[in-house]
């Protein structure tokens, strides 16, 4: 949960080699871009955009804020099993990692809904018919849906390899061929994609597929392999997403108020000269 609105950290003077410190526990540049780059390296995974000042900046705080929550859980006595770690992973990941940076950030965050759970049970939530009905009236902007496609990514280091991935894909044909690797179909909004794959996909039908795109030092090429036009939930069907949001909205407040309190008890700083 991104706080940088909410705190006001210590800015510090230190020695190039330290970006943060919570306490007496320093954070190295070698550690943060460590964490940094296998983060960027997944978000990043459709262009081949480099990070800015400011993305950095966003994920120190966030990072610095993990380990915060990783320090207060264990004094509450809470922690993550085997079993809980690979549920998440499986879940919202779609593969194990094995980095211990990234393992330590995956915990935090399950951590963090551990300690989110416990602090929502003690507050009485409102799902009154009125109440339901008042909030979707209210933040109606929130249930339209924007056209989406459903898009097979197909990776491969050269591009004498791309093109005969395109022609495979374009004929309907199972992509087996040495050094290509064939990911998950994911869901993106059309207006979200970014211009370069648009320009490579100007047809956004199902079927489509686009010329081989540049991209982390190969070639991706992308298949549509289905589309939702967009348009505004009806209110009987948004019920039970009302009352998610309404729990995801007190979520964030009863954890900002605990934090706030909780990092009264550190001493943080940033060096951002070090970045």
């Amino acid at each position: 949960m991104n706080l940088l609105l909410l705190i006001l950290f210590t800015i510090g003077i230190a020695s190039g080699d330290i970006v943060a410190q919570i306490n007496d526990i320093k954070i190295s540049n070698k550690e943060f871009n460590k964490v940094f780059h296998l983060f960027w390296k997944r978000v990043s995974h459709l262009s081949s955009a480099k990070p800015t000042r400011q993305d950095k900046r966003i994920f120190l705080i966030d990072y610095v804020s993990n380990l915060i929550v990783l320090e207060e859980a264990k004094k509450m006595g809470l922690s993550v099993s085997n079993k809980e770690l690979r549920s998440f992973m499986d879940k919202y990941i779609g593969r194990r990692m094995r980095e211990k940076s990234i393992i330590k950030l995956i915990k935090a965050e399950i951590l963090t809904r551990k300690i989110v759970k416990n602090l929502i049970e003690k507050e009485n939530l409102d799902f009154s018919e009125s109440k339901l009905r008042a909030y979707y009236e209210f933040y109606k902007r929130d249930f339209y849906y924007p056209t989406s496609v459903k898009l097979l990514g197909v990776y491969t280091e050269d591009y004498k390899t791309a093109k005969k991935v395109s022609k495979l894909l374009k004929n309907g044909e199972s992509v087996e061929l040495e050094g290509v690797k064939v990911g998950t179909p994911l869901w993106y909004s059309v207006s979200a994609l970014p211009i370069m794959i648009k320009r490579k996909l100007p047809s956004l039908s199902v079927g489509a597929v686009s010329r081989p795109i540049r991209v982390n030092g190969g070639y991706v090429i992308f298949k549509v392999i289905d589309k939702e036009k967009g348009g505004v939930i009806p209110f009987e069907k948004a019920k039970e997403l009302i009352k998610k949001k309404i729990i995801k909205q007190k979520e964030k407040e009863v954890f900002r108020k605990w934090f706030s309190e909780v990092l009264k008890r550190y001493e943080v700083k940033f060096y951002w000269e070090n970045l």
